[in-house]
């Protein structure tokens, strides 16, 4: 529902700018879609009935992960990390607790934080009741709080019941010194209404609540009466669907099985306290010492038994474990290790549709320490363990990673261009392309999914990537939900495979002609066969290297920069060395190179052809902006250097763009006043520091003249122009600290 909403939004979108100015909403920049895992995940939660999985970041993002690839990105107003997360389940409500003991209640449908209620102290434990919605809240006074979720106000209310310290603790509670609430849950069992609670020193409490108060309390003696050192509790779970069994984790690497008595019996018993419960120790052959339990997991498997989950890691080792129980005895346990090559910091089980077979599948999800997504299918485990109580040696269950969708490899340039920016959507298309999207959690192995050649026609936006292994793909881009059209491997004349990482990328759409430059000094143009469509996109279809002709040709030096005219018989290729190369297009030989000379070590950042005229004189020029900020400019057809004396800034900085423009710097923002007679080319030149402006006719002679000049608070990483419907013209800058500014 959430991102169905966001395809539907975006595909009506129009485009459309007012004469007198760029309006408010177009220079907003909002986000429009995320893909994939976002990086510092740290934390998951799963809704089995509406299967999203919620993975929180420590920045305070919370992605939302669906079915049919549904994704949606939460931003909280904080950006600090949650400690504790739990979904109303079926509800489309999201409960978020940050390391600022602030409650927050989010809206998955509206993508929106509804309620953000302050908790006065710090919260150890945090569960939702599901079907009735009842919240408990644990903090390190010992105390447990109680609120109600109100669904239809999307908030929390505080209800006048708290279970304080004193009295949960037991008799032994000195002087209300509180000790941290480690896990506080309802007993499995619809007639029940104990609540278990269990603080950081092992102590553990069977509450009654609607008698309010303690059914017994045990846990203490054990530790107290050995001589073993003091461990704390990091971890806890039910391990049995009766409710008669807990597991609770140590910081030490231990595990206890406690067993909980027969709840109505106790309740006939005249004692409030029982010190003397059942203690089983497991053995669970650690080679490590002093692996803390993070999290404990148990799965039903059938009537009599079902599987523990351990995740334990410290900052030196890590390992994580499955266990067989046997609810009804104690008879010998079960175990495997699974072979992660990492720390684990989160697990959760999500169940859904696998494709194609639509056959359910429960995929155990976890979280690594590096923020990637590790998938092991659930009941290749359950048959592990089962196959490891007989003599046919077990298989290890397989395991596969959550996979960006824009492949494999990392993207290192990408452009964006489009085909009719007044097409309307068709909206039924791209909501069934958004639903035979692969399941981003599945098992199968999904490739690269395209979108269908026979409805090329539909396309309206195209995006091309080029990446760090040598590939460029074309993506169909005309709704959020980028789906790949197709992919050239790149090769050298030996057909051997080039792996050399794309630099640089330029396509010329009226000519179907593709540049690529790459980190080996390789420039290819790749000449796309027509055929008698409409569409200009109709380039893409027909099998993969029929469709399309490639030359090659290597230059000195990794390729920085390229540049091309619509339907021009050439074209230009700058490279690290500081070499421009301008190109022939039909045999890919070189017209001419020219050599030019940078301040510091550094070679070229910018191409651009420019048709200048002035007084009735027309020239062409190919103008070259350096690294540092040098700006040269060369005659196009000779090479010959116009301006003897490059026009630069006063010391060396890292240029990001340079780019011609046809403007008046006299021209008031709003003016009227659009007379082609008096507007003047002028030179935009972007760095690290500052946005100037030069004129175009003083820097051919060899003359610096500023126009404009701003300087920038802060570090400019990328810059990129952006056009109204009329002449106005924006540039949005984007800084190393992640803010974004539209000039």
């Amino acid at each position: 529902m959430f991102v169905k909403k966001l395809v539907e939004k975006a595909s009506k979108k129009q485009h459309s700018g007012g004469i007198g100015g760029l309006r408010a909403e177009d220079v907003s920049p909002r986000l429009a879609f995320h893909y994939g895992v976002p990086a510092d995940a740290a934390l998951l939660a799963y809704d089995p009935l509406l299967h999203v999985l919620a993975v929180a970041t420590r920045n305070g993002q919370i992605k939302l992960l669906g079915r049919d690839n549904t994704q949606a990105l939460l931003q909280s107003p904080s950006p600090i990390p949650s400690k504790f997360m739990q979904f109303a389940d079926g509800q489309g409500v999201l409960l978020s607790v940050n390391t600022q003991n602030q409650i927050e209640v989010w809206d998955i449908d509206t993508k929106r934080l509804c309620y953000l209620h302050p908790f006065e102290k710090q919260i150890t434990a945090f569960t939702v009741l599901q079907k009735s919605f009842y919240i408990y809240a644990g903090d390190s006074f010992g105390n447990v709080s109680l609120f109600k979720l109100d669904l239809g106000q999307r908030c929390l209310v505080d209800l006048p019941y708290c279970i304080p310290f004193a009295e949960s603790y037991g008799s032994t509670a000195n002087g209300g010194n509180g000790v941290d609430v480690a896990f506080v849950s309802p007993q499995p069992l619809a007639e029940s209404n104990r609540l278990l609670i269990i603080f950081r020193d092992g102590v553990m409490t069977l509450w009654d609540i609607k008698a309010s108060r303690v059914v017994f309390v045990s846990g203490r003696t054990t530790q107290q009466q050995s001589h073993q050192e003091e461990k704390n509790v990091t971890s806890s779970c039910w391990a049995c669907s009766k409710g008669s069994k807990v597991a609770i984790g140590y910081d030490s690497g231990d595990i206890y099985l406690w067993a909980i008595p027969d709840i109505f019996s106790a309740e006939n018993s005249s004692s409030s306290s029982n010190p003397n419960l059942p203690l089983q120790r497991l053995n669970l052959g650690y080679k490590l010492d002093k692996v803390p339990i993070i999290s404990l997991r148990w799965v039903p498997s059938d009537g009599k038994s079902g599987r523990l989950y351990i995740n334990g890691f410290s900052e030196h080792a890590y390992l994580y474990q499955v266990l067989i129980l046997n609810e009804e005895s104690e008879s010998r346990i079960v175990k495997m290790v699974l072979p992660i090559t990492e720390a684990c910091q989160g697990m959760e089980f999500v169940t859904g549709l696998s494709d194609p077979n639509k056959q359910r599948q429960t995929v155990l999800v976890l979280l690594l320490k590096s923020g990637q997504i590790c998938l092991y299918d659930d009941s290749e485990i359950e048959r592990y363990l089962l196959q490891s109580q007989s003599r046919s040696p077990p298989t290890l269950p397989s395991h596969s990673f959550v996979k960006q969708p824009y492949g494999d490899s990392g993207i290192n340039v990408a452009k964006f261009y489009t085909s009719d920016r007044t097409a309307t959507a068709n909206e039924d298309y791209f909501s069934t392309l958004a639903s035979k999207y692969p399941w981003l959690l599945s098992m199968k192995d999904k490739g690269q999914i395209s979108a269908s050649l026979s409805n090329i026609h539909k396309t309206r936006n195209l995006y091309i990537t080029g990446h760090m292994d040598g590939t460029i793909s074309f993506w169909d881009a005309s709704c959020p939900l980028l789906l790949q059209i197709f992919m050239i491997k790149q090769q050298h004349e030996d057909n051997t495979s080039s792996r050399a990482r794309i630099t640089s990328l330029q396509f010329d759409m009226s000519s179907s002609i593709l540049i690529s430059g790459d980190q080996g000094g390789t420039v290819r143009v790749i000449t796309f066969k027509k055929d008698s469509s409409d569409n200009i996109l109709s380039i893409l279809q027909g099998k993969q290297g029929d469709n399309y002709d490639a030359r090659s040709i290597k230059l000195k030096g990794a390729v920085t920069s390229t540049s091309m005219i619509s339907n021009s018989k050439h074209f230009a290729v700058g490279t690290e060395k500081g070499i421009v190369s301008v190109i022939k297009v039909d045999d890919a030989t070189i017209l001419y190179q020219k050599q030019l000379e940078c301040r510091v070590s550094g070679g070229i950042a910018s191409l651009q052809f420019e048709l200048y005229s002035h007084n009735g004189y027309d020239k062409d020029l190919l103008i070259v902006g350096m690294e540092d900020s040098s700006i040269c400019i060369l005659e196009e057809e000779t090479g010959k250097l116009l301006n003897a004396n490059p026009v630069q800034t006063n010391r060396p900085t890292r240029a990001l763009l340079l780019q011609t423009l046809e403007l008046s710097p006299n021209e008031a923002p709003g003016s009227d006043n659009h007379d082609t007679a008096l507007r003047e080319s002028l030179l935009l030149l972007c760095t690290e520091d500052a946005i100037r402006l030069f004129s175009l006719s003083h820097a051919i002679q060899g003359m610096k003249k500023i126009t404009n000049k701003k300087k920038l608070n802060g570090s400019c990483c990328f810059v990129s122009v952006i056009h109204g419907a009329s002449s106005e013209i924006g540039i949005v800058l984007v800084f190393s600290n992640g803010k974004v500014e539209t000039r």
